[in-house]
């Protein structure tokens, strides 16, 4: 459905939005090559606030993985590792752990590795390019309607968020623009009341 359409339904039908946002799942990358995904460090350019990823943090934002040779007690996969800072350049970072479902391989979840995976949050690849460098991700299906599109809530630690990563620490734009492109086709809210720029510059990794 073309954004113009979706913007006009939500205007003309009252409850589209809302019934939209619900009816139709969130589609994930097909064939999805974990492998590839998690080989190289991805940086955050593009984010939705969440309690763990505030505005104050859009500075220097990166996530590193590791596939583990073997699972966890909670048969967890894969080794999370994230950072960011925030202006005056102060460091937050930590570790978590990833699951795959082996039946729906772009859906994954995150946790703290102390947790079982059902007390952990979606981590849906939606998007997702090795040779050119990008992916795209959303904490899960997004229920809250806007007239851009759907998005997830901000205050909740499961079920909320929305990244643009690339491969290089270096802001493309063009690339950056492509990918939210694709984000509307899904029909994400891309726009900035969603998406707020990750800024790396004079960065301490």
């Amino acid at each position: 459905m073309s954004p113009r359409l979706f913007s006009l339904l939500s205007v003309l039908v009252p409850g589209f939005l809302i019934h939209s946002c619900e009816a139709t799942e969130l589609s994930t990358v097909e064939d999805f090559d974990l492998d590839s995904y998690f080989s190289a460090r991805w940086y955050v350019h593009e984010q939705a606030v969440t309690p763990y990823t505030p505005s104050s943090l859009n500075f220097c934002s990166f996530a590193d993985y590791a596939i583990r040779d073997s699972p966890t007690f909670w048969g967890h996969t894969i080794d999370n590792f994230n950072y960011a800072e925030d202006a005056e350049g102060n460091v937050q970072s930590g570790n978590d752990c990833v699951y795959q479902d082996p039946n729906e391989l772009g859906k994954l979840t995150v946790m703290p590795c102390f947790l079982p995976r059902f007390l952990g949050g979606p981590y849906w690849v939606v998007a997702y390019d090795e040779e050119k460098g990008y992916a795209m991700v959303s904490g899960g299906q997004p229920r809250i309607p806007t007239a851009s599109g759907c998005r997830n809530p901000t205050r909740v630690y499961n079920g909320s968020g929305l990244w643009i990563f690339t491969r290089s620490p270096t802001r493309d734009e063009d690339l950056i623009d492509e990918v939210k492109v694709i984000g509307t086709s899904l029909g994400l809210d891309t726009t900035s009341s969603v998406l707020s720029p990750v800024l790396h510059e004079n960065c301490n990794y």
